[in-house]
């Protein structure tokens, strides 16, 4: 009985389970603590085995047994410590099931008895619970109930056959369905009884393939008791013997006597299926059909010729054509059939070459044939080989500025074809480039830069082999760069004259006078600079530039001097304020030697005094003149002085005010009230004073700023916001005026400008002579980009490698923002940003020379480490070190921004890496050759399209949230390698898609998620919501990235 201190909160019940599946009986108690359970069957022990099995306190059953798993089951709970047990109540499974059996013949006793018209019964032995409803089949076909002559008792499960016949010949079986499922019946009963009244087969007629024109036979035989008769139809009509029929659609056709059916001169009209019917005393007539077709073959597909891999396994289908019958396939090669076994073997329709040779090429045919007849078709096979070498490329040594040639010469079965990189860039679509047809690369003029690491890979399709060279530059003697043929020396001040050649060799540099007399004693030369201690007018003239050395000899450079005396404002325009209708007159004189010429330039366009209204004219003493002014007469105008030498320039506002309503209703002969007068004078007397006295604190506050700029911070920050590239800059979303500051050739061109304005310059005056030129990188807006090697440019050095920028233009913007460039870096000092070692300002070109870092552009580093080509390739670049290299950019950056800087030319091309991976923030902005395909001339100015912002582009727009969207860029750059952002769009539709709004970057493949948004970001439409370059560092820094890209 149940003890009480053991009670069950889960007790197995009785449930429905189908054989075959699984189940479960659940047995848990409330304190399960020291119990011991064990079930019961019919009151015996269950027993552990793989389909039933105690699972804790639960009874598993992995798949019910209709006969094991009968009978009642019930859970026993034992208690360990005080022996107390309990039982559960009894439970048992109504199990379902359904089990296949076969068709027995219960009606007569055996098959022998069967006789025709006896009655036969068979039972169907499949089997269920619940009962199941079973379904009859002869032949496949079910037995409809309801039918006379049999009928179908569910109860016994037995079909009965009240009088069988040969009618009911066939294969019988059963098939039941019940709630378990479906299940047909295993060894089937076949009824076959014999009637000799019946009509008996005793020759069939076999399906006939016949070609055009020839004759046909079909065979048919019947046998019955007494013997049956036998007609033969076509499409369901009869046929008899007839030699022209009447109608034309019957074949000719000869029916024997013993059944056969002889069809002669086949045509298409003859072909179909023929019915041979027998008809007994008794039973059903039987129908025997036969098909009549033509024999036919189509063409075969042409192949088209095929090159296979030498010393590789290869097979080639022959797909046969369509024909009646279905047409043989075999392969011959010489008009010799293709052996079935061997190297090169026929299988089924396949030509299969197990290891190809060369010796295997040429031509193989494969044939088609049945009864219609044979097609055929040729098959080429090329067989290509790697290619070998007969001339590999050399390190070559090749002059500058000549053709230079380097061979790549192999051969194979097929042509090769040949492919060049330089540094693991393809160079297939350079046009200083020529591949010839032999594979050898002509340089068309050989650069300095020419000299590094070139690849020659020659590939067939069998594979291919690669060499390298390492081209050797033989410079040329030539001066680096050349001297500006004409240049100007500002009379009584001292002034120098650089030249400076590079060669094989380093070449010696003299200066004489190109008549052939003596330098006058207050002129000296040395290392290249000539040098005048006071410059007087006889110091005009031509003078020469000789370079030399022993292996290359001399060359010679002539250089026209001019003196002259640099402009000079006499009379400078000032701001005007007129009525309108009045006349107002801007004066400016000018002096200078030669005398300078005046221009004027009125709202940003040259006024041309041929196609000036009448109204405006510029007198001859340089006076602008305006009768009859407007409103939009309104606005700045300029006064430009110029000579041969130098250019200045002054600007002045007008100022268009209306005249006041009493002195328009007045007519000329009337006399205004002295009160008036008096009013409009104290007015306009006022309003000048006001300006007077705002002009002359402007220029009060900025001298005293800067005086006290110098004095506390000589190299401490601007308090403006600087441009690398002058413009209009965004302050906190807030517009601010350019600083506008002359930068005329006084100023940036003789060692005379050496006045207070660039003291802190000249304390990075840096000696000319000290500089080594070794190679040109390039072209910017400046001028050439070069390197050299410079004695003394940093503390405790030797001879460092350094970055010069050259200044070759007398644009007076381009010359204004190559000074603040200098006074950026000047000022700025980070190791992720390159430093300002000196400036080479007391002649021209002018040099700004920079820090340079081993391995070159950022950019470059990129594309070599996406070089499959392993001698150029360093140690793969992991994510992590890509982010690291992000992260130093973004540093540098932070201090230019903090710094009040705007790079606006941020890419990766501009920044410089070491082979420590450092990186350096510069300003190389080769846009004149290397990198000009990324520059997009745009409103006159050559522009950095595809890094910028469309604020940048579209509003001339500078901040520092711009350099944060060309981050986002680089940050692009170096994740998918160097590639050239918005590749597959031309730069109109870059154009049109910043416009617009629509044009995205994708997300690089191997880019982490977390950084991918961070680029997102600083692609944020609206500059403010784009991270600052603090925040940029700071998350980048957070970077958990060490996957591999």
């Amino acid at each position: 009985g149940t003890q009480a201190m053991i009670l069950f909160t889960k007790e197995p019940y009785s449930q429905d389970a189908l054989h075959g599946r699984s189940a479960i009986l659940r047995c848990e108690v409330e304190e399960p603590a020291d119990m011991e359970f064990e079930w019961l069957q019919n009151g015996l022990p269950v027993q552990d085995t793989e389909q039933r099995f105690k699972e804790g306190s639960n009874l598993q059953f992995a798949a019910v047994d209709r006969h094991r798993d009968a009978g009642d089951f019930q859970c026993v709970a034992r208690n360990l410590l005080t022996g107390e047990e309990a039982r559960t109540t009894n439970a048992s499974f109504n199990i379902k099931w359904i089990e296949t059996g076969s068709v027995v013949l219960k009606q007569p006793a055996s098959v022998a008895e069967i006789q025709p018209s006896s009655t036969v019964v068979l039972r169907c032995h499949i089997d269920g619970h619940p009962r199941p409803t079973w379904q009859w089949f002869r032949d496949g076909t079910p037995l409809p109930n309801g039918r006379s002559t049999y009928s179908v008792s569910n109860k016994e499960r037995t079909l009965t056959l009240q009088s069988a016949s040969p009618d009911d010949n066939g294969l019988y079986y059963c098939c039941a369905r019940s709630a378990i499922g479906f299940v047909c019946s295993q060894n089937n009963f076949t009824l076959n009884i014999i009637d000799e009244s019946f009509p008996q087969a005793v020759i069939v007629p076999q399906d006939l393939i016949v070609t055009k024109n020839e004759e046909a036979m079909f065979d048919c035989q019947f046998a019955a008791v007494p013997p049956p008769t036998q007609e033969w139809l076509f499409e369901d009509s009869p046929i008899t013997n007839r030699s022209n029929p009447d109608s034309p659609y019957m074949p000719r056709t000869t029916v024997f006597a013993n059944g056969s059916l002889l069809i002669t001169q086949v045509r298409a009209r003859s072909t179909g299926v023929y019915k041979c019917v027998g008809r007994g005393q008794r039973g059903k007539a039987l129908v025997l059909k036969a098909t009549l077709r033509l024999a036919e073959i189509e063409e075969m597909a042409p192949f088209s010729p095929k090159v296979l891999t030498a010393n590789q396994g290869h097979r080639v289908a022959c797909i046969a054509p369509r024909g009646v019958p279905t047409p043989q396939v075999w392969w011959e090669r010489n008009q010799e059939r293709v052996p079935t076994a061997g190297r090169v073997h026929q299988e089924a329709e396949q030509l299969v070459f197990t290891s190809i040779a060369e010796m295997d090429a040429g031509t193989y045919m494969c044939h088609a044939a049945n009864k219609a007849g044979e097609k055929k078709q040729e098959l080429s096979i090329t067989v290509a080989t790697v290619p070998k070498w007969v001339e590999m490329p050399k390190d070559s040594q090749l002059e500058e500025s000549k053709p230079g040639y380097l061979h790549c010469l192999s051969k194979a079965s097929l042509k090769p074809t040949v492919t060049w990189y330089r540094n693991g860039v393809s160079i297939s679509e350079d046009s200083r480039f020529e591949i010839s047809e032999n594979g050898t690369l002509r340089i068309n003029n050989v650069e300095v830069y020419d000299g590094t690491m070139y690849k020659c890979v020659s590939s067939t399709p069998a594979g291919s082999i690669e060499g390298y060279a390492r081209v050797h530059v033989l410079e040329k003697l030539k001066f680096t760069p050349p001297p500006q043929p004409l240049q100007c020396m500002e009379f009584d001040k001292e002034v120098t004259v650089s030249c400076s050649a590079t060669g094989r060799e380093k070449p010696t540099i003299q200066w004489t006078k190109t008549d052939g007399s003596r330098l006058p004693s207050h002129v000296s030369h040395n290392a290249g600079i000539l040098s005048f201690h006071k410059v007087s007018r006889s110091d005009s003239g031509n003078y020469t530039c000789i370079a030399s050395n022993s292996p290359q000899g001399e060359i010679r450079a002539t250089v026209q001097l001019m003196v002259a005396v640099y402009v000079t404002f006499k009379l400078e325009p000032e701001p005007t304020t007129v009525y309108q209708g009045h006349t107002a007159m801007f004066q400016c004189q000018a002096e200078g030697d030669p005398m300078p010429h005046i221009q004027w330039k009125g709202k940003d366009k040259i006024l041309d005094p041929g196609k000036l209204l009448p109204r405006i004219q510029i007198m001859p003493n340089g006076s602008l003149v305006i009768y009859d002014v407007t409103t939009e007469d309104s606005g700045k105008y300029t006064c430009i002085a110029g000579n041969s030498c130098n250019i200045k320039h002054r600007e002045a506002f007008l100022y268009v005010v209306d005249k006041p309503a009493a002195e328009e209703d007045e007519g000329p002969g009337s006399h205004a009230p002295y009160k008036m007068i008096q009013t409009i004078g104290l007015s306009v007397g006022a309003a000048v004073a006001y300006i007077i006295i705002v002009l002359g604190l402007m220029f009060y506050c900025k001298k005293r700023r800067k005086a006290k700029r110098l004095k506390k911070h000589p190299e401490g920050e601007e308090p403006e916001m600087e441009c690398l590239n002058g413009g209009t800059l965004l302050q906190n979303g807030q517009m601010t005026a350019e600083i506008q500051e002359e930068v005329a050739l006084t100023n940036l061109g003789s060692s005379s400008g050496a006045s207070k304005r660039h003291s802190a310059a000249d304390k990075m005056h840096f000696p000319r002579s000290n500089l080594q030129t070794i190679t040109t990188l390039g072209r910017g807006e400046f001028g050439e980009v070069f390197l050299a090697k410079a004695k003394g440019a940093e503390d405790g050095e030797g001879e460092v490698l350094v970055l010069v920028k050259s200044l070759q233009t007398r644009d007076e913007q381009l010359q204004l923002d190559f000074r603040r460039e200098a006074e950026m870096f000047g000022k700025l000092n980070h190791s992720n940003v390159v430093r300002l070692l000196g400036l080479c300002r007391e002649a021209e070109p002018h040099y700004m020379v920079l820090e340079y870092v081993d391995l070159g552009d950022l950019k470059q580093f990129l594309r070599i480490s996406k070089s499959k080509d392993e001698s150029l390739k360093p140690q793969p670049l992991t994510t992590k070190h890509k982010v690291s290299l992000c992260m130093q950019v973004a540093l540098g950056m932070e201090h230019l921004s903090n710094g009040r800087f705007v790079h606006r030319d941020l890419a990766a091309r501009n920044c410089l890496i070491s082979a420590q991976r450092q990186v350096k923030v510069s300003s190389l902005s080769l846009s004149k050759d290397v990198y000009n395909s990324e520059y997009y001339h745009f409103r006159q100015a050559w522009i950095p399209l595809r890094w910028m912002p469309p604020e940048a582009v579209l509003e001339d727009e500078f901040s520092t949230k711009s350099d944060v969207w060309s981050f986002g860029v680089l940050m692009w750059e170096v994740f998918v390698h160097g590639e050239m952002p918005y590749t597959p769009l031309a730069d109109d539709e870059v154009l049109a898609g910043l416009q617009s709004g629509k044009v995205k970057l994708p997300q690089p493949e191997g880019c982490p998620s977390r950084l991918a948004k961070l680029m997102q970001r600083c692609w944020a439409p609206s500059p403010k919501d784009r991270p600052s370059f603090s925040e940029l560092a700071t998350a980048l820094g957070d970077s958990p990235a060490d996957s591999k890209a």
